[in-house]
């Protein structure tokens, strides 16, 4: 039960992204980004961290890029970001979630 209540404590990030944005890029094209430039060494920076989760998505009809990230604390999420010169995209919009309710079981 312990890690299971620590989990719960550590804040969900949605980041959401219109498309397309003001300099043009489709949702399709924030999402290929990611693809080349998570590396290898990119995630285990984000690991090392305190990155827990992190996954990206675009829409199937191209109008927004998603991306949620689980992050041990705002101050290790800021540092990776700083490290790895990540910039928010152009109307990106950063959404704390609160709450957790749910059909499956807690990620591990």
């Amino acid at each position: 039960m312990g890690s299971w209540h620590c989990l719960h404590r550590m804040p969900w990030i949605l980041f959401h992204v219109p498309c397309p944005t003001p300099d043009g890029q489709t949702a399709r094209d924030l999402y290929d980004k990611r693809v080349r430039m998570i590396t290898p060494e990119m995630q285990r920076s984000a690991q090392s961290l305190g990155c827990r989760f992190h996954r990206a998505w675009h829409t199937a009809d191209g109008s927004a890029f998603y991306a949620l990230a689980f992050w041990e604390t705002r101050e290790c999420a800021n540092r990776f970001f700083t490290e790895w010169d990540i910039q928010d995209e152009p109307g990106e919009v950063a959404i704390r979630l609160e709450g957790d309710v749910g059909l499956t079981p807690d990620i591990p």
